[in-house]
């Protein structure tokens, strides 16, 4: 990643909050979060105000984004976690913050932005294939394998069985949640074989052993695999939107 010409802004936006870094190439220099607006008008209101306040006084080299929806180039075609945003291009949050201005903008799909962050610089790194998965408003999913995130479209939509397990989840039945997501997504992750799965999200890092009684869920139903907690925190996948540039 080549800082020379200024830091790099990372931005995660998902169905509860919106979180932003400023990445100089080796640390983080400043961290940013606030509540994802259901409006249209809010949620491009609350991007900008995010942005711009990372990036006061920096020359920026690059904006990375991280989004929990359905993406094509740098628009968000929609999300199911933020049904009234669709069809939203990204490359309006240049306009009006003056130290942005024609900045390079690159978007990727959250789940893919949190994988790309902890295969190079988290849980995943020393493995040669892993299975991703963050676990909060929704469940992304994403793959990496030999050094590298592949882009698996139908991953990006929302499993059949994503409004099933948001009323598991709101019933704080932890183990009950645990053993519905062991047999949904064992079926969904064995294909792949994965040589660990890597966990992150808001459910994961508020529910206390969570993470055990989902191996055991995911034992009882065939996947025999290491499960791993995210390493790096609520940041991760927003540091995986800057390694976009990389």
């Amino acid at each position: 990643m080549n800082n020379k010409n200024g830091v790099f802004v990372g931005i995660d936006i998902g169905g509860t909050k919106i979180r932003g870094i400023l990445w100089d190439g080796k640390k983080i220099l400043r961290k940013r979060e606030t509540k994802t607006p259901q409006s249209r008008a809010g949620f491009e209101y609350a991007l900008k105000g995010l942005v711009r306040d990372l990036t006061r006084g920096k020359k920026i080299a690059g904006i990375g984004i991280g989004s929990a929806s359905v993406v094509s180039g740098t628009t968000l075609k929609f999300s199911t976690n933020i049904p009234k945003i669709k069809n939203f291009d990204l490359i309006n949050l240049r306009d009006g913050i003056p130290q942005v201005g024609i900045t390079p903008l690159r978007v990727d799909n959250d789940a893919r932005a949190f994988a790309r962050g902890e295969y190079l610089f988290g849980a995943g790194r020393d493995k040669k294939s892993a299975f991703f998965l963050t676990i909060g408003t929704g469940i992304g999913r994403a793959v990496g394998r030999n050094g590298k995130i592949l882009k698996i479209k139908k991953l990006e939509y929302a499993e059949k069985w994503e409004r099933e397990y948001q009323k598991i989840r709101d019933k704080k039945n932890d183990s009950e949640l645990a053993k519905f997501l062991g047999k949904n997504l064992a079926k969904l992750i064995k294909p792949y074989k994965p040589q660990a799965i890597i966990i992150g999200g808001g459910v994961v890092m508020k529910i206390k052993n969570f993470i055990s009684k989902l191996k055991k869920s995911f034992i009882k139903n065939g996947l025999k695999v290491p499960v791993l907690k995210s390493r790096l925190g609520d940041h991760s996948a927003a540091l995986g939107a800057v390694l976009l540039f990389e």
